[in-house]
Formats: C-alpha cells, sequence, structure tokens
C-alpha cells in the first residue's frame, strides 16, 4: 500500500484525490490517502455573502461527483454564488469518501502543515511517513507585502483581509473606508458592506472591465484558427501578432468597434493555446510575457456582469469614488489621512509563485526545491514533480510563470493532476483491463504465451482467431469431483457436457479417463459415439430430441433425459421391441427453487410412472438446476429421493441421479481483484465513477468469475447433512454433468492485431482479426484481462477498446477498456486465456462467410479432428 498525503483540500486538492482514488479504482492499486486541509482557504466557504460570485462560467465546475449546474439543477445562471460551489465541493468530499475502493483509505486531517521533512525518498508529514506528496496549498495566507498596522495612522482601523466576511462587520454607514486594490477583492468588499464611500487605489490605475461575451459558434473558425497559430510562434512579437490579427478578425466579423472588447475575447478564447505555448520550458522564448498577461488579465478575465453592473451603480451614487484610482503607490498612511479614511482594508492577494513564509519556500530555501530562474514560479516538470525529486509534486499557484493559467475550478487547461496520479499509480505493467482480472494460466498457457514466434507460427498456419485446445488439464479436473465423491463415500461419474466445447480432443480426454459424455444434438451424438464413447457412458439432455435423435440414442443404448410424460411416451413408440435408457427429468419444487423450464414436477411422474412403460428402463433421475447454489442441489436431491423410493415401489430400477447443469469454477484466483470489479462497477452505476466499459454498458449478466468454493469443494458442500447418506443409503450413483469446470485450463484463443486506430470522437481502438460471436457466451462479457504479445517496448500508454471484423457499429471482442502500458501496433498477438469452456463455440458464427476459428490441440499443433 502506498501512503499519499496532499497538503492543500481545495478544489486542487479534491482533483488530485479523485484523480488518484479513481486511478486506484482502474488499476487495482492500495493507497492510503491523507488530506492535509487547515480551512484557511475561505474562498468557497459556504457561509459567504450570496452576492459573492464565481468567477468563472459555472459550466466548467466539475468533479467527480459531476457537473456542478447537474448537482444544483440550474443551468441558466452562469455566475452563481460561492456558497454554492463550496456546497458543491463539500458533497464532492463527501462522496469521495463513500466510494472508496477496496484496497483504500482515505483520512482527511484539520491540520496545518508548516514543513515537511525528507526521510530518504519519504517524506515526514505531521507525524505521517508518506511515500508521495502533493502541495496544493492554493494562495498564501500572508505575503511580506501585505498591510501592517504600522504604515497607518492612529486611529485608521485596518482590516487585513475581507476574508472571511466576518473581517467586515466592523464597518459601519459612516466609515470612509480605503481600499489598496481594484481587482476581484474589491468587487467582493463593495458587495459585503455599505459604508459611507469605498476610494480605491492602484497602482495601474485602472479598474477590470466586465467579461467580455460573444456568441461563440459566430466566431469559431477564427478562435481555432487562431489558437493553432498560436501554438506555433517562435516567440514575443509573434504571439502579439496573432494576438492583434484575431482581434481584428473579431471586430470585423462582428461589427464591434470595441478594441478592448476584442482584445479581451482573443485573450480569454486562445488562452488554452497560449497556456500550452507559454507553460514550462515555452515561456523561456516570451519575454515580456508576463508585463503581457497582467495586462490582459484586467480584459479579460473581469467580474461577471452583475457584479460590474452593480460596481457602476455605486461609482454612479458616489458611493464609490474612482477619482484616487492611480494613487496605489503613494505611502498609504500620507493617503488616509489626505482622504480622511476610518478604515483601510488590503485587497492585494498574496502574489502568484513561491511566496516567502511558505512550506513552499522553505523547501526552497532548505534546498529541497528551486525557483525556476526568470519566473516566481516552483520547478515542476509536466506531472507536477518537483525538479530535483522524485516523490514530491506542486500544484496550482505556487508554480504560476512556470505552469501558466493554474484557474482553480477548471480542470481542462492542465492534465498536471492526471499526470501525477499516474505516476504515483502507474498500474500492472501487462496489459490489464480496467479494472484488472488476472487470469489462471496452467503452466502450457503461460509457456505458450510466453513464446510469440509459436504464437506467430499458430496464426500463420491456421489464421486469425485460432482456438489452442489443451486437454491436459481435463483428468485433473475429473479426478477432483470423483475424490470429493469418494471422500464422502459417494460414487460419482463424470458427463462431459459436450456443447460447452466442440472439440474432439476433449471428448477422447473423457473417454480415456473412463468417464462419459453429455450430448444436446444428433451431430454431438453421432461425434461421440464415432470416438468410441460406449453408450451407457452417454447421457442425450437436449431439450428438443427429434425422432432421427431418439432412433440413434436407442439403438445405441444411450441414456435419454425424458423431458416431459409426453417425451416418454415419444421413446415408448419408437422402441419398437427395443429397450430405451430414460432418466425423468424433474422439475423441483417451484415453492423451494426458482421455476425452471426443464423437466416435471416429481408429483406428476409418480403418477406417470406408477407402472411399466413399454420398452422403456427407468434407469436413473436426472435434474438440470441453473446457478451453482450447493443448497438448492442438496434441495432438489431430496426431492428426488422421495421419487426414487416412490419409483422403486412401483417396480422400477433406478440407479442414479444426475445432477444436471454446471460445476462452478474460478477464472481469477485473486478474489480481492472480483470484488475491485463488483465495487467499480457500483460506483459507476452509481454515476460516480467514469465508466470503464463500451457505451456504458453495465455488464448486468456476467460469469461470477471468482468464486468459492470450487468443484471438489463445492461437491463436499452438496452432499454434506445428510445426502451423501442418503445417496449410499439407496445405493444410488451421483452423476455430474460440468463443462466449463473440466475445461478449466484447457484452451485460449489467439488474434492478431489487425489495426491501432481512434473512433471519430477520439476514442482509441484496437482491431482484432476476429469476431465478437468468438468469445462469446450468454452473458454479457468475458471479464477475464487479455494478454499482450508484442517484441515491442517503450510505446505511448494507451487505453482502448478491442473490436472486430463484423460490419456493425457495436463490433466488440471485449467491452472492458483495456489499459496497454507499452502501447499495442497492428501485428502484435492477443491471447485470450482460459475461454475453452463455453467462450469458443456456443455462439459462433460464420457471418460474412468469414470462416470459422480453426481449433489446434497443442502442444502437437494439429488439427482438431472436429475441422478435417
Amino acid at each position: 500500500m502506498i501512503t499519499v498525503a496532499v497538503i492543500g483540500g481545495g478544489p486542487r486538492g479534491l482533483w488530485a484525490a479523485e484523480e488518484l482514488l479513481g486511478l486506484a479504482r482502474e488499476r487495482g492499486a492500495a493507497v492510503d490517502l491523507h488530506v492535509f486541509d487547515d480551512g484557511r482557504c475561505p474562498a468557497y466557504d459556504p457561509g459567504q455573502p450570496e452576492e459573492w460570485l464565481i468567477n468563472v462560467r459555472s459550466s466548467v465546475v466539475r468533479t467527480q461527483l459531476g457537473s456542478f449546474d447537474d448537482w444544483r439543477g440550474v443551468h441558466d445562471d452562469p455566475f452563481p454564488p460561492r456558497r454554492l460551489v463550496g456546497e458543491f465541493l463539500r458533497d464532492s468530499w463527501a462522496a469521495l469518501g463513500e466510494h472508496l475502493p477496496p484496497r483504500c483509505r482515505f483520512t482527511r486531517h484539520d491540520i496545518h502543515v508548516e514543513r515537511i521533512e525528507p526521510q530518504g525518498e519519504r517524506w515526514l508529514v505531521a507525524g505521517l511517513l508518506a511515500d508521495e506528496v502533493l502541495l496544493a496549498t492554493g494562495h498564501a495566507a500572508d505575503w511580506p507585502g501585505a498591510l501592517s498596522r504600522g504604515q497607518l495612522p492612529g486611529g485608521v482601523r485596518l482590516i487585513e483581509s475581507p476574508y472571511p466576511v466576518g473581517n467586515l462587520a466592523r464597518i459601519g454607514p459612516q466609515d470612509r473606508v480605503l481600499v489598496r486594490g481594484a481587482a476581484l477583492t474589491f468587487i467582493d468588499i463593495i458587495r459585503a458592506c455599505s459604508p459611507e464611500v469605498f476610494i480605491p487605489v492602484t497602482r495601474t490605475g485602472q479598474l477590470m472591465t466586465v467579461k467580455p461575451e460573444v456568441d461563440a459558434e459566430q466566431v469559431r473558425d477564427i478562435i481555432d484558427a487562431g489558437q493553432e497559430h498560436i501554438r506555433q510562434v517562435a516567440d514575443m512579437p509573434g504571439l502579439l501578432a496573432v494576438l492583434k490579427d484575431t482581434a481584428a478578425q473579431l471586430l470585423a466579423r462582428t461589427g464591434s468597434t470595441d478594441d478592448d472588447w476584442a482584445a479581451g475575447i482573443a485573450w480569454r478564447d486562445l488562452y488554452p493555446a497560449i497556456v500550452e505555448r507559454a507553460s514550462y520550458a515555452g515561456r523561456d522564448s516570451l519575454e515580456g510575457f508576463g508585463e503581457l498577461a497582467r495586462r490582459m488579465e484586467r480584459i479579460a478575465f473581469g467580474p461577471p456582469p452583475e457584479s460590474a453592473d452593480h460596481l457602476q451603480e455605486l461609482i454612479d451614487a458616489g458611493r464609490v469614488d474612482i477619482s484616487h484610482l492611480h494613487r496605489g503607490s503613494e505611502p498609504l498612511d500620507g493617503l488616509a489621512r489626505e482622504l480622511g479614511a476610518t478604515v483601510v482594508i488590503d485587497a492585494v492577494i498574496p502574489p502568484p509563485g513561491v511566496v516567502p513564509g511558505t512550506l513552499c519556500a522553505r523547501l526552497v530555501e532548505q534546498g529541497l526545491a528551486r525557483i525556476r530562474p526568470g519566473t516566481r514560479g516552483l520547478d515542476v516538470e509536466p506531472d507536477g514533480t518537483v525538479v530535483g525529486q522524485h516523490t514530491l509534486a506542486a500544484v496550482g499557484r505556487m508554480t504560476e510563470d512556470v505552469v501558466l493559467g493554474n484557474d482553480t475550478l477548471s480542470r481542462t487547461l492542465h492534465d498536471v493532476i492526471p499526470r501525477w496520479a499516474r505516476r504515483v499509480i502507474p498500474g500492472p505493467q501487462q496489459a490489464h483491463g480496467i479494472p484488472p482480472l488476472t487470469a489462471r494460466l496452467d503452466p502450457w498457457a503461460q509457456e505458450l504465451t510466453s513464446d510469440l514466434p509459436a504464437c506467430r507460427e499458430l496464426l500463420a498456419e491456421f489464421g486469425s482467431p485460432v482456438n489452442v485446445l489443451d486437454p491436459g488439464p481435463m483428468p485433473g479436473n475429473i479426478q477432483e469431483l470423483v475424490a470429493a465423491g469418494a471422500d464422502c463415500g459417494v460414487d460419482t461419474r463424470i458427463f462431459f457436457a459436450r456443447k460447452a466445447n466442440k472439440a474432439l480432443a476433449f471428448v477422447d480426454a473423457v473417454r480415456d479417463a473412463g468417464h462419459g459424455v453429455d450430448v444436446a444434438s444428433e451431430n454431438e451424438l453421432a461425434q461421440v459415439l464415432a470416438r468410441g464413447v460406449p453408450g451407457e457412458r452417454i447421457i442425450l439432455s437436449a431439450a428438443i430430441k427429434p425422432d432421427r435423435l431418439l432412433e440413434l440414442a436407442i439403438a445405441n443404448q444411450v441414456t435419454i433425459s425424458a423431458d416431459s410424460r409426453a417425451e416418454l411416451e415419444r421413446i415408448s413408440a419408437l422402441t419398437a421391441g427395443r429397450r430405451a435408457h430414460v432418466a425423468p427429468r424433474v422439475a423441483p419444487d417451484p415453492g423451494l427453487l426458482p421455476p425452471t423450464r426443464f423437466g416435471e414436477r416429481s408429483r406428476d411422474w409418480a403418477v406417470h410412472l406408477a407402472g411399466p412403460v413399454a420398452g422403456v428402463d427407468i434407469v436413473g433421475l436426472h435434474v438440470h438446476l441453473h446457478g451453482y447454489s450447493a443448497t438448492d442441489r442438496a434441495t432438489a436431491l431430496r426431492e428426488c429421493f422421495s421419487l426414487i423410493d416412490t419409483l422403486r415401489t412401483a417396480g422400477h430400477d433406478p440407479s442414479f441421479i444426475d445432477l444436471g447443469g454446471g460445476v462452478p469454477m474460478s477464472y481469477l484466483d485473486d478474489g480481492q481483484q472480483w470484488e475491485d470489479y463488483q465495487q467499480a462497477r457500483r460506483a459507476v452505476l452509481d454515476g460516480y465513477a467514469t465508466p470503464f466499459t463500451w457505451k456504458s454498458d453495465p455488464l448486468a449478466n456476467v460469469y461470477p468469475f471468482h468464486q468459492a468454493p470450487v468443484r471438489g469443494a463445492w461437491l463436499r458442500e452438496v452432499l454434506a447433512e445428510g445426502i451423501a447418506e442418503g445417496l449410499v443409503d439407496r445405493g444410488l450413483r451421483l452423476h455430474l454433468e460440468p463443462g466449463r469446470s473440466l475445461l478449466d485450463g484447457c484452451g485460449l484463443i489467439l488474434a492478431e492485431v489487425a489495426f491501432v486506430k481512434t473512433r471519430s470522437d477520439g476514442v482509441p481502438l484496437v482491431g482484432l482479426a476476429m469476431n465478437r460471436t468468438q468469445c462469446r457466451t450468454t452473458s454479457d462479457d468475458y471479464l477475464v484481462d487479455p494478454i499482450h504479445l508484442t517484441e515491442h517496448t517503450g510505446g505511448e500508454e494507451v487505453e482502448a477498446y478491442l473490436v472486430g471484423a463484423y460490419c456493425i457499429e457495436d463490433e466488440l471482442i471485449l467491452r472492458r477498456r483495456i489499459r496497454f502500458p507499452q502501447g499495442v501496433r497492428a501485428g502484435d498477438v492477443i491471447a485470450i486465456p482460459n475461454t475453452a469452456g463455453y467462450f469458443m463455440h456456443i455462439l459462433e458464427s460464420a457471418s460474412h462467410q468469414i470462416p470459422l476459428a480453426k481449433n489446434v490441440v497443442w502442444p502437437a499443433g494439429t488439427l482438431d479432428d472436429i475441422d478435417i
């Protein structure tokens, strides 16, 4: 488990926590996250005045909880109160705690962190030893340029900061308030109190202008072209030329004559490209950029219209006196005396970059970090890592100048935090689904998937995809069940469910192990008989049994599962002097077990079999059960015991009960991974986590890829509590019809990567030379991670969907997003492991006349006889 400390609980600290835990959820990582929040960030205090508005459009405000506008249910109020944003952030923190990934912990500390100390590659943070630290402290609480009481004449009250709003409560209607600064903080002040007059002073001598507005669609082509040109400029004159040209085009397009308006729109709407061009080393070639940015921010990022209108009303009413606006450089003691100020408010916030007295500044003083030459900002890499460190990162205001445009609420200008999270949570180095579900591989499969040339040879000879089959694990899977039955004193016989895989190599393996086969069609039965499996070791369980199929079964003394009384009479009519071996199929009491389409009720069979049936020997009973519940099977067996006793009294001689339906197995060794997947899916369904499936498919119907107990241990549970004794006392054998669990470890699919591209909206796609029916069962998806075989390393990470050959939009091989840490290329090989049981054949199709996958027996490397 990695211990991470995030210092700062504002919007960026929240983003970092969400990104980190989101990656932990998607990559199966264990994180112990500690957030240190001293509550000194009042900008989004839910208790602040309704009139204090956010200064970006509400549509950009988003957290993992969703969009702010959806949360508040309002979409036509672009500049709402900041207190509402504070409530949204508070709810977002709460949601974070409610949706923790299973392997993760989260603790929030109400502590002000003054310093951190290196401990090798780790850091000591307020008594916590952290593997990784992220500084997200936002605005400094104080700075050397702040006003002090000694700078003012006696009798003049100093308010060092308007935040929290209670600091302004001492201002009365008789006060004359001198305000140092006339930017957004000044806008807040004039909306929170009502003195006789406000007198703002500033070094620039200018107020901010109202936010410029324009119809985005009307000028989209101008802005798109301008952004592309900005990314390519070589120097400051080039940047200025693009800005001027864009502003001129805006004036011409809209018919406006307001140069400031056009310049403000140009700066604001080209800003994403400016941020990209002027951050990190890009700033070095833009001499004078800082001064340009300060000038342009006044006209591009001014107050919302409502706040600007309020300011103008106060100016018009004489409540705001701007006649001294230009005097911000004069000593305040003399200015306060001259203007008769009774209160002075410092509305100049601490500057960006490394501010003396802060935690960040102390790191610089200790030589643990540096200010980038020519800037005010902490020197960091694009993933936020502090230059010279490996486990310390910083984001936000302290990095300004190095990283341009550290907007508090927007998550679109930079990808520093996602990059940081990916560094901290690198994830598995092999390809994996989101989240990882690592296959259990038998030795032969491990060996083959480690041998790329061998896989390529198979694909070259037999085409893509190819089903690679190894019956080797099958006898062990059979013996596990037989041994479990023997431990309980029960004679257990295995009948391989042929429908799970058509390959005849598996029929041979079961035959040679001395067990039988369950067949469900005429072709299956004819093929099994042709492989030398004797009729007494075959059960016919087909749901539909044409007369030709019944004739073949009767002629070869195959046990027939009679699904109904009517079917039993058809069997009797076909015997023609022969004896048919029949096991009536019992539908258990629907009051005790789920209703089933298979079989008939015990009471109906008891009445129908009260005497002999011409040409028919009742050799046993058959039950077909859905799911894997051991309790359900015990319930069904008890009901069958009663019917067995009744049938024997009526003169029949049944010798077995056949429990049709599956025997459970696990595809995964790591049960925690399965819990991780379930939790990740729940988080998506709750609307909290980012969907990780194609078109947000909920994958509501999937196999339990990890479960316990399985096979032998499961059978012991079935036979507990008197069931084994019931079988032994009656001299009954137990027959089982597993398919999937016998084929555990017996096959995998190889497919070649045909292409790598993106969907029209940019979603990455990896095309495989196969179609979706070649790895699909009746469930929604196969949830075991594929194996990526390639000789290439060091490629760019990509998360993509595996798509196939059919010409339909939703032609997905696997519906989970797959992460390729080293990238993926055409010609690479994808192995889909442990697919022999049901996933290869049950839904396969030759649509488009694309040939079906060949089935190759491994390690001989020869075609299975089914394909000859």
